[in-house]
Order: C-alpha cells, then structure tokens, then sequence
C-alpha cells in the first residue's frame, strides 16, 4: 500500500521512513491505521484475556492510541502520562534524532496530550525527573492495588467465577432437591 521506498534491502519495513510519511500525509496515516487496527486490537485483547486467566491482579496496557482506537471503554482506569508539549517536542527529537518540524508533525498527527489528560482517571505529571516519575507511579500503584468496590467486584475475574459457582451450585440442589421429590 506504501510503496517498496519504504523497504530495506532484507524486505523489511524501514520504520524511519516509513514513521516519516506517516507523520507527514494524514491519508496515508489513516489507512495504515485503517489496516493495522483490527490485527493491533485483536492481539492486545487477547494478552489481556491470557493474564486474566492466568489470574494477574493487575493488567497494564500501553496504548498509545487508546482513544483514538475506542479502546478506552475496555480498560479501568486510564491513565495517561502528560508532559508539555515543549518537553514531549524535546524528548522526541533526542530519543529519535528527529527535526523540529518532524517532531512538531508526530506530534500534532495525535490526539493532543491536554485532551487526553481531560478523559484520564489518573494523571502522572512527566515534566520532572525520572525520581519524581517513580514516587508518582508508586503512590497510583498503591491506589490502583486498593481493595475493589462492589462494582468493580462484579467486574472481576474473582466476582465472574463467584457468580458461575452459584449458578452452578442452585442448578445442583434445584436438581437434588427435584430428584428427591
């Protein structure tokens, strides 16, 4: 769909040009985006689906595109790390070797940070040091970790199976008590 540009000579996809066409043509953004969705969706439902039997406590799901892919309604709760948008610009163009227009296009390209810090049920301010970003990650851990409301019980793995073994359970002694009668 994009063309053999964006291949190296072993065939795979060279993820620098290939990021810088997508940073820079919308079109072309969301097809990738339209193609990659359901494979990207589907693979991340079914990690969480693999912990969740496995009986995790705590799944934690790195989305960039959370709410862009409408995948927000399945996770609980969000949180998004926020930065302002000079540091995200600084800390882009160093980590990737970018230019500033580069950096100014992938970030522009996605939902702006402010608005997802509007939809977040918890908010990790990134502006400070890597000491500060862990006291912050360790005090929502603990908050996260708290003991489950009604609710969110009834939503839980633990709660799930608390309801099939009573169904079970008064089906059995529905059963025992008609075979008796």
């Amino acid at each position: 769909a994009f063309g053999e540009e964006i291949l190296l000579p072993s065939r795979e996809v060279d993820r620098p040009k290939l990021g810088q066409m997508m940073f820079s043509d919308q079109s072309k953004r969301q097809l990738l985006n339209k193609l990659m969705a359901p494979y990207i969706s589907t693979g991340i439902l079914w990690e969480i689906l693999k912990q969740w039997a496995k009986g995790a406590k705590l799944i934690v799901v790195d989305i960039p595109l959370l709410f862009e892919a409408k995948m927000d309604k399945w996770t609980k709760p969000i949180v998004v790390v926020w930065v302002s948008e000079e540091t995200q610009l600084k800390r882009l163009m160093e980590r990737d070797g970018l230019s500033e227009e580069d950096a100014r296009n992938r970030v522009m390209a996605q939902m702006s940070l402010d608005l997802k810090r509007s939809k977040a049920d918890i908010v990790i301010d990134n502006n400070g040091g890597l000491d500060d970003l862990n006291q912050q990650f360790d005090k929502i851990l603990f908050e996260i970790r708290r003991q489950l409301t009604w609710t969110e019980f009834w939503r839980s793995r633990q709660g799930v199976f608390w309801v099939l073994a009573s169904v079970f359970l008064g089906v059995f002694v529905c059963k025992q008590l008609s075979i008796r009668s």
